[in-house]
């Protein structure tokens, strides 16, 4: 039986005080699964989807209803806005996540981001159905993001629940 000498005994004690803690935070980076960042990042891309849809729509329905061309246009401005606002938001939580947000003029059928408990953006195909279609959009638009607002807490929810309200607000500059 081979004898451990006491230098050997403290070499192995003083290589597992390093390499025990290391190994653990190696691993506890590795992750299980998407960081709440992520998450909450996912949540906001339809929201920012269907900003950039609204405003494209509204930008459409100008060209075909000239009497709402000044109502729409405010529209297209505010929902620009808030496609710039929640854009920042999501690049700022978990930059990979940013391009999710779907343009309407690149793709036909907007989609909601995969794992998303958000609604789907709404399309800018209402916006060839005339006014009433792309008032119920921005119905649509603002309960989606009240449904985020009310799931998330901080600057998340003050940023989707203002994006709500105006949208909410918005649809009065209409008849």
């Amino acid at each position: 039986m081979t004898s451990l000498s006491r230098r050997t005994v403290l070499r192995g004690a003083a290589t597992a005080t390093v390499a025990l803690p290391l190994g653990a935070l190696a691993l506890s980076a590795c992750s299980r699964g998407p960081s709440p960042e992520q998450t909450l990042a996912d949540r906001l891309v339809p929201l920012a989807s269907a900003a950039v849809a609204s405003a494209a729509a509204a930008r459409l329905l100008a060209t075909t209803e000239p009497k709402q061309a000044t109502a729409l246009g405010q529209i297209a401005t505010i929902r620009d806005e808030h496609a710039k606002l929640l854009r920042e938001e999501i690049l700022r939580l978990h930059p990979s996540s940013g391009h999710a947000i779907v343009d309407p003029s690149a793709s036909a059928t907007p989609s909601a981001a995969p794992g998303s408990s958000a609604p789907p953006p709404s399309p800018a195909a209402p916006a060839a159905a005339g006014l009433d279609a792309f008032k119920s959009s921005l119905s649509a638009d603002a309960a989606a993001a009240q449904q985020v607002a009310i799931g998330t807490s901080g600057f998340q929810a003050g940023l989707t629940a203002s994006v709500s309200a105006a949208v909410t607000s918005l649809k009065g500059l209409l008849p």
